[in-house]
Formats: C-alpha cells, structure tokens, sequence
C-alpha cells in the first residue's frame, strides 16, 4: 500500500514538473511565431516560466531550502524584477513567487499523503480570527490595501504554519540558521558601515543610495537605511540575523567560529547606533538583556555588551541628553510628544468606535479631528503641529484603532500563547532545538515587540515574516514532542 501512494506521489511530482516545462516551452515557440509581442514581455514571462520551474524543483528536494530563498530574495530581490498587476492586486515580484510555491508544496504534498500538518494551536485560531477581523473592516468599513494585509498579517501567519510543520530534525534546522543567519550578520553591518562613510562602491543593492519606491524618494536624513530602505527594519533584521549567528557560531568548535563571533560583536552595535533611531536601540538592549537572564551559553557575551553601552552611554552622556541624533542624543521631544498625542487619540477613535473600528487604514482620515482636542501631554503643552499628518506608530494602537475589538483580542492571544509557549518549551529538548535556540527566539521577539511600540510594521514583509517563523519552528518541535509524550503516555495508563 506504501509503495502504490508512494508512486502515485512521484508521478504527480513528475507531471507538475513536465507541465512546467512545456509552459516555458510553449512560451518561447509563441514568441517565435508571433513577432507582435514586445521582447521586454516575453523576456518576463520566460523568466517567471523558469523560477517556477526552478522553484518546484528545489521545494520538491528540500522545502527549507525554499524558505531560505524566499528569506534573501527579500533581503536583496524586493525591489528587483517587479510586476505591476492591473487593478488592486498587488505586484508580483521574487519573494511573492517563492512564497506561493513553498505553499504550493505543501499543499500538494498533504493532498497526496506526503505530509501530515500538525493540529491547530491558540495561537493559530486566533491568526484566522485576525485574519477574518482584518478582512471583513477592510472590505465593509476601510480602504482594500491588499499588500499591507499581507506583509502585516496573511503571509507572517501563514510562513508561522509553514516554519512549524517543515522543520522536524535538529540537522536540518542547524543547517538552515547557519546559511540564513551568518551571511546576513556579517552583511547588514558592514553594509550599513559602508552606507553610512558614503563608500557608494561597496554599497549592495545600489538601490540603496537612490531610494525610491512607488515614486517618491526616501529620505531619512543621517540615519542609514540598509537593504529594506528603512532603519526600523533594517536595524530590527541585523539585530534578529545577529543573534541566530551567534548561536549557530557557539555551536562549532574552532578559532574562526571564535574569531567572526569577535568581529560581529565589535561591529553590530556601531551599526545599530548609525541607524540614528531609539526603537532599535531599545530592541537590540531588551534582546541581550534576554540573553543575559536566560542563556547559559550566552550570558557572558551578554554581560560583555552591557557593559560595554553603558560605559560608552555614561561616556558619551553629555551628547545623549541632547536633541542631535548623529551624537547619540536621544532627548528629542517632539517625536515623543507626537507618540504620546496619536496614543490619547487612539484611546478617543476607541471610545467612539470600539468593536470594529475606523476601517482599515483609514487612521488619518480621522486623526486630525482628535488631534485638535489634545492639549497637553505628560511633556506639557503641545505645539499645534504635534501629531498632526502622522500616522500612527504603534501597532497595538493601530489595530485597536482601525480593527477595534474584535482585531485587538485575538493579536493579544497571539502573543500571550507564543509567549507561554517560549517559556514551556524551554524546559524540554525537542527533536529539532535546544534549549538556548528557545532563548534566542525569544530575545528576538524581545526586539521585534520593542519595534512594533514604535512604529507601523504591515509596511514591511522581512520584518514580520522573520519571527513568526522562527515562533513556528519552535512551536512546531514543542508541539511534537507533547503529542509523542501524549501517545507514550496514553497506552501505559491503559495497561
């Protein structure tokens, strides 16, 4: 019987596979016989024939494999080959393909019985719970942002169920942080290094240095923007790839292991400091403080870091106290004032709409109005242009305020049920971590909850897709090994 699903599995996997080649084979005997069509389409097409061609083949041998490309096409592909789509679709691009075949794997996969998904946990019930909340106000009370829904919400949630059902051994998950995690740690800072000296030759993608997206250019002043044109995110994705290469590092014997654990370490934090921006450094100390309570191996290196920022805060405290970024100054008011203005108006948009919100990014449609009746803050006295024309940055607030109830409920679940999983999973050794990779995560999303107080994070893709996976994984191997202690369990009580 093993053998007949086995076959009829293979042939399926064969016929995809054939079919995917006669489109790229069709696709260029059309291109031949019809001269009407403009060369820069066929070129796309053929190239999008072929990734997914090239894509199926890599997810059928491996599907980490897959995540880990879908994972640096976007860091280094997001803006590169893009496809505008008609309509409110949104554009497809890379990451987009890699992302729909790495689901169409699976899907397929546990249609002809090569894979069994785990059982739904909390914390997914309430992923679908958000998923629907969003989509409903979106599509009854706010504007159809198809690609924030996305990047915020459908596809970190979606790559948390593809993280927790694909990594099973501890062999492969070690190989895949090793080749995610410490390319990349040595990437971002040195590229931010370069970005910030204006060594324009050495800067990759060199879209970095003309930013533009949808039309208009980014501008963000002194601060350094990395690979996803923003400090938040770039500064959170260095911070994450940090701390993963660290623990891949300690894992390995040797002097070079030693000796690029040195070199990261020296060189994170400057470029964290050049990102100009508060979150980041409040992320990056909550993950080593992580570190510093909870990691065995880790907890010497953690000490050694926060020694060495308060020494170099205490030293440089006369320039902290100031307004001037690039000095290190962290006393600009008018930023937290602002902060401090969209939460009381927040607080109002909920009074007034509790249970389904504003609409779906439509904060600033209503923001103004509310902004009027604050007068004063914790600071004092605001000037009329506090807060006015700013989105809000926080995405607790945002959901309270656009979602409402019904939004706000289950993202809190959320993160009470990875939270209480983080901590469970802790105390047993599963088949595919340890121990200290659980502290690790947690440091992660240490950093990555710091971020999303201060800012809006449905912008950006990398940085929610990065720690659900990660959640997944984690939440995938701690629900393995119950169901196994369950079964193990369960036939001696009855004997």
């Amino acid at each position: 019987m093993n053998h007949v699903i086995a076959g009829a599995r293979d042939w399926k996997y064969g016929l995809m596979v054939w079919t995917l080649v006669c489109i790229s084979g069709f696709i260029l005997v059309f291109a031949i016989y019809n001269s009407t069509v403009d060369n820069k389409t066929i070129f796309y097409t053929v190239l999008v024939a072929n990734v997914m061609l090239v894509g199926y083949i890599v997810l059928l041998k491996e599907i980490s494999l897959g995540i880990l490309i879908y994972l640096y096409s976007l860091t280094f592909l997001n803006y590169y080959w893009r496809f505008v789509l008609p309509g409110r679709w949104p554009d497809l691009d890379i990451p987009r393909l890699m992302f729909a075949f790495i689901w169409f794997v699976i899907l397929l996969e546990t249609l002809v019985g090569g894979r069994r998904l785990l059982p739904r946990t909390t914390t997914e019930w309430a992923m679908l719970a958000l998923l629907a909340a969003v989509m409903g106000v979106m599509v009854t009370r706010g504007h159809v942002r198809i690609r924030q829904f996305l990047n915020g919400y459908a596809i970190p949630y979606a790559m948390f169920v593809c993280a927790k059902n694909s990594f099973t051994t501890r062999k492969d998950l070690q190989r895949f942080i090793f080749w995610f995690a410490v390319p990349l740690s040595i990437y971002f800072p040195v590229n931010h290094m370069f970005e910030h000296y204006r060594m324009t030759q050495f800067v990759f993608p060199r879209y970095i240095l003309s930013p533009v997206i949808a039309g208009v250019e980014i501008t963000w002043g002194e601060r350094a923007l990395g690979a996803f044109l923003q400090p938040v995110d770039t500064g959170m994705a260095m911070v994450s790839a940090y701390l993963l290469s660290m623990y891949s590092l300690s894992r390995i014997r040797g002097s070079w292991p030693k000796l690029l654990r040195a070199f990261i370490t020296m060189l994170t934090p400057i470029a964290v400091f050049f990102t100009y921006t508060r979150s980041v450094y409040l992320g990056f100390f909550a993950a080593i403080m992580v570190l510093l309570l909870f990691s065995r191996r880790q907890k010497t290196l953690a000490v050694f870091i926060v020694v060495a920022v308060v020494l170099g805060v205490l030293a440089n405290w006369s320039n902290v106290t100031t307004a001037e970024r690039s000095a290190g100054g962290l006393a600009t008011e008018h930023t937290v004032m602002a902060r401090l203005v969209l939460a009381e108006v927040s607080l109002k948009m909920f009074a007034d709409r509790p249970f389904v919100g504003v609409g779906f990014t439509r904060f600033m449609e209503y923001s103004p109005a509310y902004v009027k009746t604050v007068r004063a803050t914790l600071l004092g006295y605001r000037e009329h242009w506090i807060g006015q024309h700013v989105n809000q940055h926080n995405q607790f607030f945002s959901v309270l305020t656009e979602i409402g109830l019904i939004g706000l409920v289950p993202l809190l679940v959320i993160y009470l049920t990875l939270w209480r999983t983080f901590i469970r999973a802790r105390r047993i050794e599963a088949d595919n971590y340890d121990g200290e990779l659980v502290v690790t995560v947690m440091a992660m999303w240490a950093g990555y909850t710091v971020n999303i107080m201060f800012m809006e994070p449905r912008f950006f893709e990398f940085m929610n897709v990065l720690p659900y996976i990660f959640a997944g994984i984690i939440v995938g191997g701690y629900q393995r090994t119950m169901l196994k202690r369950y079964r193990t369990f369960e036939p001696s009580e009855r004997s």
